[in-house]
């Protein structure tokens, strides 16, 4: 949710920052289960905040920047690639 607030507000490195924190609670595994503390199991709703998260970052959402992967800084350094995806609103 904090990388969404701030992709909207404009604040894509933030936006980033917030995905990539580093803590125990935001580990992913090898198979993509988020462990998220002692006993990892399947599936926490990390695993599908994350891809929510990106694909808005992506895709955009109504009154987002028009531009590709407005989601994400455009410094040049990031290549996004996504296909088939649509705003959010």
């Amino acid at each position: 949710m904090f990388a969404m607030c701030a992709a909207r507000l404009g604040k894509t490195q933030d936006a980033i920052d917030w995905l990539l924190y580093e803590t125990d609670r935001n580990l992913y595994l090898p198979n993509g289960a988020n462990f998220g503390g002692t006993i990892p199991i399947t599936y926490l709703p990390a695993n599908g905040g994350l891809l929510w998260a990106v694909a808005m970052m992506c895709a955009g959402w109504d009154g987002a920047p028009e531009r590709y992967a407005p989601g994400f800084p455009a410094n040049g350094l990031w290549k996004i690639k996504f296909e088939n995806l649509r705003r959010t609103f």
